[in-house]
């Protein structure tokens, strides 16, 4: 097994990942190296998975995208979650075609985005927090006032 791949399984098992599954904010559905699958929650109650690929874990970021598990590609658009500006910005489809999401933790939009790390400091990517961080930041976006639904 790689370095990275022995990382993220370890951090899986980290208190910090666990909390955040014993709290119900998200959930491990799979891991299929170097793509881990994991549910995060909503606040109308729909769970969202994401497909975060974990090569170069946790030295790298993750880069993620929504993902339907029974037909096994990316979420189609109009299932994404919808809301205000903040969650429009995140989730937007047109960003690299859906591939990553628009966010300062995600290792294919941090890229390009030299201002971020002054403007978003608690965003950013951080490898002391493990892939918890990642899906905080897709869990807080969901539970923001910017949340509205997404299609069924």
């Amino acid at each position: 097994m790689a370095p990275d791949e022995r990382s993220l399984r370890a951090d899986l098992a980290s208190a910090r990942f666990l909390a955040g599954e014993d709290r119900g904010r998200w959930a491990l559905r799979d891991l299929r190296w170097p793509h881990l699958f994991a549910d995060v929650a909503a606040p109308d109650g729909r769970r969202f998975t994401l497909r975060l690929d974990c090569a170069g874990f946790p030295a790298g970021a993750p880069t993620g995208t929504f993902w339907d598990l029974a037909a096994d590609c990316r979420l189609p658009f109009p299932r994404w979650p919808t809301g205000g500006e903040r969650i429009s910005l995140a989730f937007k489809p047109g960003w690299k075609d859906g591939a990553a999401l628009y966010i300062p933790c995600d290792r294919e939009s941090i890229a390009g985005h030299d201002q971020w790390p002054a403007q978003y400091p608690q965003l950013i990517w951080n490898p002391a927090k493990g892939i918890s961080h990642y899906l905080g930041v897709v869990h807080d976006l969901l539970h923001s006032r910017d949340y509205a639904c997404a299609a069924a």
